[in-house]
């Protein structure tokens, strides 16, 4: 392992390092990031539920207790107990938690914004919340989390340069291409189809597309001067409490670990079509660095080794078709 100077490269940088040459899994598949240091002064966040910290809570229901029950004590606009990776990636920087585009009051943007909601998709959904259906998805697609982040950065700035009290909420010009753009969204495009029983081979086939439709996103941010990218792949869709509510074939499927084995299958193809668009991003645009993060082995190991963690089983909550945090405080 290299010498790290001191105080240059932050806790974040340090961890990606240490992934990159220390281990197999997880692993991160960029030796390096487009800014000359790890010192980002700003995030720009595009996800579902993994990474929203109060989107769908402000623009359609609040999201209520027990959820924030363990380290804000009090709900906090995120599908979780406590942190999201997203939080602690902030933290990392030392910078503060990243306010929800969507949510008005006590926001503040001088250092990035997260333009994720729970239950986003990549490609327009099927059924959009709120619905009488049971279950559906966020209007805020992909697409649209581009287009807000598209108006916010021009709008920022005509702000900043009207002065006055709303001035400082903004981040400054400069940011936005010295900024870590990260993207944690793909599982939700799926899983409508998997407990609508579509015939999963036509659900692969769909997986190209689901691809193209990031990689188009990617590339306009690209374009618009984002220069840094962090993207996670996809969890184990199969080791979700909600598969098991949703899909009356699952328990006939599991694996040694309690998981539906075709799901996880599933999520492992999506991650390779993924990893390989990744790879091409970088082709496409040397002067970018893209990195890759499997979050699928991270996540899928919660579930098959628990004790790893200090903690003999992982227990959860739910929420609709969307992502099941875990309820264990880990030590």
């Amino acid at each position: 392992m290299q010498q790290l100077p001191s105080n240059s490269i932050s806790l974040f940088c340090f961890f990606c390092m240490l992934l990159s040459s220390s281990y197999a899994k997880p692993r991160i598949s960029s030796p390096a990031f487009a800014a000359n240091s790890c010192n980002f002064p700003a995030i720009f966040n595009f996800g579902d539920s993994n990474s929203d910290t109060g989107g769908i809570s402000a623009a359609l229901y609040p999201i209520n207790w027990p959820y924030g029950q363990t380290y804000f004590h009090m709900p906090a606009g995120r599908f979780s107990d406590g942190r999201l990776i997203i939080d602690f990636i902030a933290e990392s920087f030392g910078l503060p938690y990243l306010s929800a585009y969507l949510d008005s009051v006590g926001t503040n943007f001088s250092h990035g914004a997260n333009f994720a909601t729970g239950g986003s998709t990549i490609r327009v959904p099927d059924r959009i919340l709120p619905t009488n259906e049971g279950f559906g998805f966020s209007p805020f697609y992909l697409d649209i989390q581009l287009s807000q982040f598209m108006l916010f950065k021009s709008r920022s700035q005509m702000i900043r340069q009207r002065g006055g009290i709303y001035a400082s909420l903004m981040p400054q010009e400069e940011y936005f291409s010295q900024a870590l753009y990260t993207f944690d969204i793909g599982q939700n495009d799926f899983t409508a189809d998997l407990f609508a029983d579509m015939p999963i081979e036509k659900i692969y086939a769909s997986v190209p597309d689901v691809i193209n439709s990031f990689a188009y996103n990617v590339k306009s941010i690209y374009n618009s001067g984002g220069r840094s990218f962090w993207i996670h792949n996809t969890g184990p869709l199969g080791c979700y409490a909600f598969v098991f509510l949703y899909s009356p074939s699952a328990p006939a499927l599991k694996d040694s670990a309690g998981c539906v084995k075709p799901y996880n299958e599933l999520a492992q193809y999506f991650n390779l079509k993924l990893k390989e668009a990744v790879v091409q991003l970088r082709k496409a645009f040397p002067s970018a660095a893209f990195t890759y993060v499997d979050v699928y082995s991270i996540k899928y190991s919660l579930f098959k080794e628990p004790e790893k963690y200090g903690t003999s089983s992982v227990s959860h909550t739910t929420y609709g078709m969307e992502e099941v945090r875990i309820n264990t405080t880990l030590h």
